[in-house]
């Protein structure tokens, strides 16, 4: 341990608390200590002076309505892309190229002294900068009280068919799209006819495919929001969904379209069976706003698509519905697998195709390797190439010093039978200049980094279901997660970890986790995905989206704790001392995206005029945003993801 180090890991460590874990005095005398970050100061810039009153007189900071659309009119596009756009009609009747009250507004400016990202970074992703939105920008036309300069009439929205809606926006712009099997209005009769093959004709194609004119056909992308029975859909759930079925699907045309894809706990519902019973248990469990774009599931349909994995929990096993989708849904390209905990600050629009734009210029030589590193700015710098031309560097250095194997280079089969289904390199890797890959669509998009979990003590690793034939995890009432699970072959086989399921699936990909698993091989959620892209030869990207913290850590200290290597080069977080160890993984909870992070319930209460309690006391709400102490004014956030804000941590609107 350098000097540095041994003075940080010096602080005034509070006393033990029965409620706290790790406690503080188990890393006494130790070269690391996952609680420190909790002695850095509190960032409370993203709270004070952070309101949109300093906008109202400057005449650089005006408010625009914000709409981060193609120029889909334009003769370039027109030029690239078969078929002409029709604008949609949005929830008010109106189309929405005609609607003023349908679009977000966004101020030109950021809060004075606002904190820069800890991770990742706007302009390495392509991300709109320089901008931010109050709730009332923000939500204003899906229910927020709106503001009083910019009235917006009144929507009665049980009244409103998001389902409907969706439908006809894609059927008035079909000419975009390839071809594609129908899609039923009717999901139960789908769930009463399904079928399904091991090889579906076109599964590995995208629809992005050149015709005989030179154009291409527009991709599509379905978003799967993930909840169960009994979940209480709040207001803000609500608003949020009609934010993103909006600004999604009917103000693209229909590139993208939302679903609910809802678990039904009570696997004695016959809800494949009998119609009748699908839609009453439809209407007991979702409210009538969202029933026509909700699709009923349980793990009994798993079970029979998937008989030889022996576990069909969606706990373990989160990706068995999204494949039935994606095999009962030819027409979508990719599938984005995302949760009811996330709230993104901006337009969803802008953020997911700059996502996948961004997964798609990256270069597949090393790319498994960078996967694994996070970009801290206020460490490797503010320049994104100068960080990938560092990283690359160090990839090669480690493969020279035969510190590490040799990259990934095409699949990494798990046996010498395996068949990878994913596309052969067109030449040596000495013999790329970081050329294949680059515009190539991804077939797996995370948001945090992916990486080799074997040689570090994260508790997931071994979850992996019949690689070996019938060596699994056996789940009982006495052991739920059967934690002691290991065998000699695990070892051995290629796979790789990510965190939070929040993720973006190709077509092909789905496919080849379909087959898998109905040849009985499977693994946890957190590994599935990312190993079948890994064993098959896909394309899988981290992309670097901006994270916030609500602590000030030093960059280089940021930089040992989470790019932890083991005194081995690229070997970020994969070894004994991993970031993702059960301890260690503690260091995410200032973080403003990780499963267990306390930030994003703060700040997103606070920008929506709701109390909340950290060092500044329990503050928050429309008298606080008006002290000089405080915002002044409602709060102004920049483009900013956030995860989890949980069902418990909203209030009724």
């Amino acid at each position: 341990m350098d000097e540095y180090m041994k003075d940080i890991l010096k602080w005034q460590k509070p006393k033990d608390k029965d409620r706290h874990w790790p406690q503080y005095s188990d890393f006494d005398g130790k070269d690391y200590d996952p609680n420190r970050w909790e002695g850095f100061p509190e960032e409370k810039g993203y709270y004070l002076q952070s309101g949109h009153k300093q906008f109202e007189d400057s005449s650089s900071s005006f408010e625009r309505l914000y709409a981060p659309y193609p120029d889909y009119q334009s003769s370039e596009y027109r030029s690239k892309f078969k078929g002409d756009f029709v604008s949609c009609n949005g929830p008010r009747g109106k189309p929405l190229n005609e609607s003023d009250e349908d679009s977000i507004r966004v101020y030109d400016s950021v809060p004075n002294a606002f904190p820069e990202p800890f991770i990742g970074s706007h302009d390495a992703v392509g991300l709109h900068t320089g901008m931010c939105f109050d709730r009332a920008q923000r939500y204003g036309p899906y229910g927020v009280e709106p503001l009083s300069k910019f009235p917006i009439s009144y929507v009665d929205w049980d009244k409103v068919y998001w389902g409907h809606l969706q439908n006809e926006c894609v059927a008035k712009n079909e000419n975009r799209f390839a071809p594609q099997s129908p899609q039923s209005n009717d999901e139960m009769s789908e769930f009463m006819s399904h079928k399904v093959s091991e090889h579906r004709p076109g599964t590995s194609q995208s629809s992005e495919t050149k015709t005989k004119d030179g154009k291409t056909y527009q991709s599509r992308t379905a978003i799967l929001l993930r909840t169960w029975e009994g979940y209480e859909y709040s207001d803000n759930d609500i608003m949020v969904i009609r934010s993103m079925v909006t600004e999604l699907s009917l103000q693209s045309g229909g590139e993208f379209q939302v679903f609910l894809l809802v678990n039904i706990k009570d696997r004695s519902q016959p809800i494949f069976t009998d119609a009748r019973a699908y839609r009453k248990t439809l209407r007991k469990v979702v409210p009538r706003e969202l029933q026509d774009i909700a699709i009923l599931w349980s793990e009994e349909i798993c079970e029979r698509l998937y008989p030889d994995v022996g576990d069909w929990q969606v706990y373990w096993q989160q990706f068995m519905p999204v494949q039935w989708f994606s095999e009962s849904h030819p027409e979508f390209d990719y599938v984005w697998n995302w949760e009811m905990d996330v709230r993104y600050i901006g337009n969803h629009y802008h953020f997911l195709t700059q996502v996948g734009y961004f997964a798609g210029q990256q270069s597949r030589k090393y790319l498994w390797e960078r996967n694994a590193r996070f970009y801290i700015p206020s460490f490797h710098g503010s320049d994104w190439n100068t960080y990938l031309n560092d990283t690359n560097a160090i990839i090669a250095d480690s493969v020279a010093k035969g510190e590490i194997p040799e990259p990934i280079w095409g699949a990494k089969t798990y046996s010498s039978s395996q068949k990878p289904l994913g596309p052969t390199p067109p030449r040596s890797q000495d013999a790329d200049s970081f050329e294949w890959g680059v515009g190539e669509e991804a077939d797996f998009i995370t948001l945090l980094p992916i990486w080799d979990p074997v040689k570090t003590r994260w508790t997931m690793k071994n979850k992996v279901w019949n690689y070996t034939p019938g060596i699994r995890p056996q789940f009982s009432r006495d052991h739920p997660t059967d934690d002691d699970f290991t065998h000699p072959s695990l070892k051995n086989l290629p796979r790789r970890g990510y965190i939070n399921t929040v993720a973006r699936l190709s077509k092909r990909l789905l496919h080849a986790m379909h087959l898998e698993q109905m040849a009985g091989r499977s693994m946890q959620a957190e590994m599935w995905p990312s190993s079948v892209a890994l064993q098959h030869g896909f394309k899988a990207v981290y992309v670097p989206q901006p994270v916030y913290s609500g602590r000030q850590w030093p960059g280089r200290y940021a930089d040992a704790v989470f790019n932890s290597n083991g005194g081995i080069g690229a070997r970020w977080g994969q070894e004994d001392d991993s970031i993702y160890n059960q301890d260690r993984e503690q260091n995410f909870r200032s973080w403003s995206w990780y499963y267990h992070a306390e930030f994003p319930k703060v700040l997103y209460r606070r920008w929506m005029g709701w109390k909340s309690e950290d060092s500044l006391g329990n503050v928050g709400g429309q008298e606080w945003e008006q002290k000089d102490d405080g915002p002044k004014g409602r709060m102004c956030l920049p483009p900013m993801l956030l995860h989890p804000v949980k069902r418990r941590d909203i209030e009724t609107s």
